[in-house]
């Protein structure tokens, strides 16, 4: 997979999944998608998609991001309300499609942030 094409769906995937746009965000995942968080793991697209969407009032800011061939690493502030917690993600893109996301963030903040 070219840098670019990993480049172009990653942030587009981060934009559609920060913003709420949910269609957009299942688009980008293949069917066979897996999540990993900490001690959580999520096999499939459709089973990623009902854990949940990215909440509703948080913010993001891009504080560094890197591309090579279909590797992504995306490091971004999610804040919402007092609270912000810095994300780590490593997405692996293959024809055209993200097929693993694997987030690290410290978890007990992201639980608190998911429940402000």
């Amino acid at each position: 997979m070219p840098t670019e094409e990993t480049q172009r769906v990653a942030q587009r995937y981060f934009d559609a999944w920060t913003s709420r746009r949910t269609a957009e965000s299942a688009g980008l995942l293949a069917d066979d998608f897996s999540f990993a968080a900490g001690d959580m793991k999520v096999e499939g697209k459709d089973a990623f998609l009902d854990a949940g969407a990215f909440p509703q009032d948080a913010t993001t800011t891009m504080v560094s991001e890197a591309y090579q061939d279909d590797v992504a690493f995306q490091m971004y502030d999610a804040t919402r309300g007092e609270l912000t917690v810095r994300i780590v993600e490593r997405l692996i893109v293959r024809d055209g499609l993200i097929v693993t996301s694997t987030f690290v963030t410290d978890m007990a903040a992201f639980m608190a942030f998911l429940a402000a």
